[in-house]
């Protein structure tokens, strides 16, 4: 968790703890609910409960629940699900037992694990086995995308996700960003484009298969933008606008643009040339009637979170990637 996020702080009743907000003499424990301030590194916990500074002694504190950065119901949850499903599909999908399935070559996490879209969705043995089986034939390694809220706890062990990630959204209004930035967008991505997406984070893969996974979509419309300096990208990112709306519907949902493959040269970095990519983004993809965005981050990258904060854009819900 980071300074920003909004929590509920759960602590035992003891000397130097904060008032009981329910002023109930008999309770042992209670509870703040607001926007961490600061972490207990010097002894105490800070939270701002409608512009009051409540401090938790560390001691005191039995949990930290960082909650989303506005009321979500689960429905919201899964329809944003739906359509980050849909921008990044994998090369095949299936449907098993409520998870949506997709298979990438290997590429990626996004594009070669399940995640659950149907209500009802459980993680129980018999849809274990029935998504190991899939990935198996595959050979592939099998892992879900568990979805807070979406899965029952005690199907999950959290200690086992490799990573966990925050869904962040913000409406598709302009920012105030740089405007002599020279973004290039196109519907496919080129081969430095390419190579600069691979070469971002070290990733593994050809650079055949990983045009094959960023130019998927189910239904929907990609841009792919790039900054270039003296014939070379300096910057990048992906738009994919699809909807929302359930696998089996008739009636067309919202339009959602995800924002991923965001990256931006070292060199260049804090100059505000990747805000200004986002913000293309952002416009591209409210010409194909994309209002709201969202974007994934790691739970780990905090300078992301923070700059994706400023920016506008808040806590949706997490997820985390389990092996089968």
């Amino acid at each position: 968790m980071n300074p920003g996020d909004r929590v509920v702080v759960r602590f035992r009743k003891g000397e130097g703890a904060p008032g009981d907000w329910r002023r109930d003499p008999s309770a042992t424990a209670s509870d703040v609910t607001g926007v961490l301030v600061a972490t207990p590194d010097d002894g105490a916990w800070a939270v701002d409960r409608d512009g009051e500074i409540v401090l938790v002694p560390a001691d005191l504190v039995m949990s930290v629940r960082v909650l989303s950065d506005r009321p979500v119901r689960n429905s919201e949850i899964r329809a944003l699900e739906r359509a980050a499903a849909r921008g990044w599909p994998g090369l095949e999908s299936t449907t098993i037992g409520g998870w949506f399935v997709r298979a990438g070559g290997g590429f990626s996490r996004r594009a070669n694990s399940a995640v659950p879209l149907d209500r009802g969705a459980t993680l129980d043995g018999t849809v274990t086995e029935a998504l190991s089986a899939f990935y198996a034939d595959r050979d592939l390694s099998a892992r879900c995308a568990v979805v807070e809220r979406l899965i029952p706890s005690v199907h999950v062990d959290r200690d086992r996700f490799e990573i966990e990630a925050i869904a962040m959204v913000r409406s598709a209004e302009t920012m105030s960003v740089r405007r002599d930035v020279e973004i290039t967008m196109t519907d496919t991505p080129s081969d430095a484009w390419i190579h600069a997406y691979l070469g971002s984070a070290d990733r593994v893969g050809s650079p055949e298969l990983v045009r094959r996974v960023v130019t998927e979509s189910m239904d929907g419309s990609l841009g792919f933008a790039s900054v270039t300096d003296a014939d070379e990208i300096v910057a990048i990112g992906r738009g994919a606008v699809t909807t929302d709306e359930s696998f089996d519907a008739g009636s067309r949902g919202a339009a959602w643009n995800g924002i991923t493959c965001l990256w931006t040269d070292p060199r260049l970095r804090g100059s505000g040339v990747g805000t200004a990519v986002i913000d293309r983004l952002l416009t591209w993809g409210r010409e194909f009637g994309a209002e709201q965005a969202y974007l994934q981050v790691e739970t780990t990258n905090t300078a992301a979170i923070r700059l994706y904060r400023r920016l506008g854009f808040i806590r949706h819900h997490t997820y985390g990637y389990l092996p089968l």
